[in-house]
């Protein structure tokens, strides 16, 4: 098998070649695209402690668009006067990207609603027996009627709109299979959401959800997964695995309790891992996630998959020296993706080569090897007594001294 030619590698990646094998992808119905469906601006914002005003919601709308996300959910407008000035400005903002926004089976939510100009409507209705029988105390055929009767409405208003499922991953499977054939043979639904508000279930278990739902419609599924077990993105992945095209989820991962599925990490995924396009712009997302960092106030880990900063940092002396010889040896994928750049830390750990890298980079004369070897020695010296890498300014001093010395 040649290794350096498949849809495993390109100029920027080089990852597994397991998961294409025809033996791994049996049994798979991967779709041929995934679209992303925002929920930051909503979902994202129900995290404790964060209030993204309409200005702030509009410039993250505006990045994301860019970025090529397709739908993005503006808000609930029902919630607050902010939350609907909020929808009504992206809207204003003639975005290429379709906006939604939140509602209630409710016909004053979907009248606020179809106010904004939005395109489309999600109808949240919950499915789960935990739900039905301990916080709203409906019955099944209840939310069935009051689903049909609110999306009925919606498309009276010209709104599109979705079966948002609440808690799916915990409702009665035959009575999911009632709600869902009913909302596509009596309203003509073409979007479903799948919804593991607890973020519960396993990725097979999402695999077999998903597969069930798709042998009863024909209408486009999308997922929505919480992160409450560290399984959002996996779970996102399995859904796509049996058929679902769309994800809904969140830039870093941003939202109540533990979390959604991050955006990001599912779009890369989807990307370099199943090589399915998802016409996103991956430059353009890390500074949308950025952005959401700063305006959130809430900073991810400098180890978080595909934003964090130590993704491409590097500090031990062995892999930095892989890292120039050839990137593939020790990356899955390249920081340009991201419109991002390594970073070389000069600390206890570092050898030859970080010296080398920093002497390149600061526009330093790289000195004979013997020199070299006093620098990485005093270098390690330095961060030991530090407890931490030295920065660019200390490197220089320390350089200046053994140059002149």
């Amino acid at each position: 098998m040649n290794l350096e030619h498949g849809p495993w590698k390109t100029d920027t990646y080089w990852v597994s070649h397991y998961q294409f094998l025809p033996e791994v992808r049996e049994g798979l119905r991967l779709p041929s695209q995934v679209t992303f469906h925002d929920s930051t601006l909503r979902d994202g914002e129900q995290a404790p402690g964060i209030v993204f005003s309409p200005e702030d919601k509009a410039e993250i709308a505006k990045m994301l668009d860019a970025a090529g996300i397709q739908y993005i959910e503006a808000g609930f407008p029902m919630v607050s006067k902010a939350d609907r000035e909020a929808v009504e400005q992206i809207v204003a903002l003639g975005l290429k990207a379709k906006i939604t926004c939140l509602c209630r089976a409710r016909a004053e939510d979907i009248e606020v609603a179809a106010a904004t100009g939005v395109w489309g409507a999600i109808l949240e209705v919950p499915v789960s027996y935990v739900r039905l029988k301990y916080q709203f105390g409906w019955e099944e055929e209840e939310v069935i009627n009051k689903f049909l009767a609110a999306a009925t409405l919606a498309r009276e208003k010209g709104l599109v709109p979705y079966l948002f499922m609440i808690d799916s991953t915990r409702a009665d499977l035959p009575f999911l299979e009632r709600l869902i054939t009913r909302a596509t043979k009596e309203a003509a639904i073409e979007r479903i959401s799948l919804v593991d508000t607890a973020g519960c279930i396993t990725p097979r278990g999402m695999f077999y959800l998903t597969t069930q739902v798709r042998q009863w419609t024909d209408a486009s599924i999308e997922v929505h997964c919480h992160n409450d077990f560290g399984l959002g993105v996996a779970n996102s992945l399995a859904a796509i695995e049996a058929g679902a095209s769309s994800i809904a989820a969140t830039l870093n991962g941003l939202g109540q309790r533990a979390g959604n599925a991050a955006l990001e990490e599912v779009a890369w995924c989807v990307e370099a891992l199943y090589g399915i396009p998802t016409g996103l712009d991956f430059a353009k997302l890390y500074e949308a996630a950025v952005k959401v960092q700063e305006l959130s106030r809430w900073s991810f880990p400098p180890n978080k998959p595909v934003v964090g900063r130590n993704l491409f940092t590097w500090e031990a002396g062995l892999p930095v020296a892989a890292l120039r010889r050839n990137p593939h040896t020790v990356e899955p994928f390249q920081p340009e993706i991201f419109g991002r750049k390594h970073e070389i830390e000069l600390g206890k750990k570092c050898g030859k080569a970080n010296i080398e890298w920093k002497l390149e980079e600061l526009g330093l004369k790289v000195p004979d090897a013997s020199i070299v070897e006093r620098l990485v020695e005093r270098v390690k010296e330095e961060a030991v007594k530090l407890k931490r890498s030295l920065d660019d300014g200390e490197f220089i001093k320390l350089y200046n001294e053994i140059m002149q010395g």
